[in-house]
Formats: C-alpha cells, structure tokens, sequence
C-alpha cells in the first residue's frame, strides 16, 4: 500500500510540475519577437557577361538595387543595372543569402540573374535562328570584402558565376562587382 501511495504522490508532483511549468513555455513561445528588418537602398558598379554558343551580352556599368537585411543575418535584394559596351543591356538581379553580423559582414547569395537589351548573336547548327529572349541564369555571389556601418553600407568587391540554358547548350555568367554602397533606414 505504501508503495501505492507513494507512485500517487509522485504522479501528483509531475502532474503540479507539468502544469507549473507548461503555461510558462507557452508563454514564452507567443512572446518571441517580432523578426528586424533594416532596408537599405544602394548604388552598384561593375561588369557582367552572359556567354553562350549562341550569344554574348553584358557590359560594364552601374545600378540602384534595394535590400532587407532580416535579424542583421539573412539579406534579400534587388538590383536592376544598365550595361553597355557589347550593346545596351539590361541586368536585373534578385538574390537571397546570408551575412556575417558585425561591421566586417561577408556575404554569400544565391542569385537569379536576368539579362536583357542588345547582344552579338552567333549562328550555329543548334542555334539556327538568332535567339531573342533574355538569358536567365541561376548562381552564386560572394561578397567578401563587405562593411557595415550603423546606417552605410559598403561592398568593394563581389564574385559571381550562374549558369543559365540557351536550349540546346549552357550559358555562363560571370560578374564581377566593384563598388556597392548603399544607405539603410
């Protein structure tokens, strides 16, 4: 009986644990904050090229672009740049990725790159015909040299690569940032 009694006061006191403590895990979970978001408006300059066996596009020029940095880790951004030199293009580029918290903030993206506008087309037996749609491609941006400031922004250098399809065939972005800087409210 004794033994009973006691397994009765145990399930008692986990029972009165439980309770106690439940309510307050509750609690805490529906009071987590709310994610920060810091937007930033910025200026780029650099070079890209698209190259495919059927074309070649891209330039040297510069762009505005506007980026949410989330809890100062995880950035989301849009960029639209004009190119020239191999014709007038157009760059838009939407990517998402992670940085470094603090004032030296490295950043790696994962980008999706569309170029649009002029280009030299290459006729090939795969390509018969002049391709004119915009060459999309899929990569990664890696910007190692990258600082933040309280309310500035500064990238001095930014590494890119994508691949995209110009059916049949592979196309290559390569991109090669310069400057960024930008400015968060």
């Amino acid at each position: 009986m004794k033994t009973s009694h006691h397994s009765w006061l145990q399930a008692g006191a986990l029972a009165l644990g439980l309770a106690l403590v439940g309510p307050s895990h509750v609690a805490k979970a529906e009071e987590s904050p709310a994610p920060s978001h810091r937007f930033t408006v910025y200026t780029t300059a650099g070079a890209q090229a698209y190259l495919s066996s059927a074309r070649t596009m891209g330039g040297v020029g510069g762009g505005l672009g506007l980026r949410d940095t989330i809890n100062g880790r995880f950035i989301l951004q849009a960029d639209l740049s004009y190119l020239s030199m191999l014709g007038n293009t157009g760059s838009l580029r939407i990517g998402a990725g992670v940085q470094r918290s603090g004032m030296w903030a490295p950043a790696a993206l994962l980008t999706v790159t569309t170029l649009f506008g002029e280009h030299l087309s290459f006729l090939t037996p795969e390509h018969p015909e002049r391709l004119t749609s915009p060459a999309v491609s899929l990569g990664v941006t890696l910007a190692p040299v990258r600082f933040e400031l309280e309310s500035v922004q500064v990238s001095v250098l930014q590494l890119g690569i994508g691949a995209g399809t110009d059916l049949p065939g592979l196309g290559l972005n390569f991109s090669l940032g310069l400057l960024e800087a930008g400015v968060t409210f």
